[in-house]
């Protein structure tokens, strides 16, 4: 099929061929009357350049902006100021306001390995790793368990002007804690990363106790509903997908804030903060950001307004499934 004719079906997907030969003749003649009429392709040519145009303008106002805020926040630290993270957070391709999060974490405590790896990143549009690969040239390991999200996240990183010449290996891969560390270092991943983000809403804490990895920052989705005192995870299953759950257990998933804290603790981590809806946690290394950046008490998630609507909708009806409790000393 000619570029000219894929742009016209593309741009008339309602026009369906008729069965008799008299009606074909006809609907060929209109095909190649309309692919004619320079001004249609011409619409439609504008309409894709119009969108990449944009998409090109954001991507460059943006690299701008967070050059400007890299300056700024190191003027800040050079006059000993370290801002909280809840004055810090913006959105480029998280979802909520983690990339700003990362990046000031990362303008205060440096990089070593300018790579950073992502656990169910789906397509890449919307996830943690995007905005340092795209805007800061950082090396990619993103993974999916959903082969047609790596697609799709291939084609728009190929696309992408920033990463056409050096797009991130992304992988179609179902994680396991036995399978954990032989599929980072099957696909190149550095034995030092700065950045790990978790997030596959199971059995999430089980990976992170298995994983060899120490990434120097962990970004992480924990269960909210659980009450911040109790430190519980899901019962381990290699093959548990949240979306087999009945309605009413749909957040029977994942593991509590305190759960987190206690493998973090065993691992050599310490909670810092945590975005503004008060499910996803930030984790430092313990050799990473120590003075400017110490520990707060999983009891903080307790003031978090959005959290405690969702602890009260949801954990009377889990209260009674059978969590695993992790013990203080993190050990699974």
């Amino acid at each position: 099929m000619s570029q000219t004719t894929t742009e016209y079906h593309s741009a008339t997907p309602s026009m369906v061929a008729p069965r008799s030969a008299f009606g074909r003749r006809l609907f060929d003649a209109a095909k190649t009357h309309l692919r004619a009429v320079s001004w249609l392709r011409s619409i439609k040519r504008r309409l894709v350049e119009t969108a990449r145009g944009s998409e090109d303008v954001i991507y460059r106002q943006s690299e701008v902006a967070q050059k400007s805020l890299i300056a700024s926040w190191k003027q800040l630290q050079a006059s000993g100021v370290i801002l909280p993270l809840d004055q810090v957070g913006f959105s480029r391709f998280s979802e909520f306001e983690e990339d700003g999060h990362l990046l000031y974490l990362l303008t205060l405590a440096g990089s070593t390995s300018k790579a950073v790896v992502e656990i169910s990143s789906q397509d890449g549009r919307v996830c943690m790793a995007t905005n340092l690969i795209v805007h800061h040239r950082w090396r990619g390991f993103l993974f999916d368990g959903d082969p047609v999200f790596v697609r799709e996240g291939r084609r728009f990183f190929a696309g992408h002007p920033a990463t056409r010449s050096a797009p991130p290996v992304m992988r179609a891969e179902w994680f396991t804690r036995d399978n954990v560390n032989h599929v980072l270092a099957a696909a190149g991943v550095p034995d030092e990363v700065d950045v790990l983000s978790l997030d596959i809403d199971g059995n999430d804490l089980y990976l992170w106790s298995a994983m060899k990895t120490r990434p120097r920052i962990l970004i992480c989705e924990f269960n909210n509903a659980v009450p911040s005192d109790l430190a519980l995870t899901i019962p381990y299953r290699p093959g548990f997908s949240f979306a087999a759950l009945p309605a009413d257990q749909a957040m029977f998933r994942s593991a509590s804030l305190a759960a987190f804290v206690a493998v973090g603790r065993r691992k050599g981590y310490r909670l810092v903060g945590m975005n503004a809806l008060g499910f996803n946690a930030i984790f430092l290394r313990d050799d990473v950001l120590a003075t400017e950046m110490p520990e707060i008490p999983a009891s903080t998630l307790d003031a978090n307004p959005a959290a405690a609507d969702v602890r009260r909708r949801w954990w009377p009806r889990l209260s009674q499934l059978p969590w695993i409790e992790v013990p203080s000393d993190g050990k699974l």
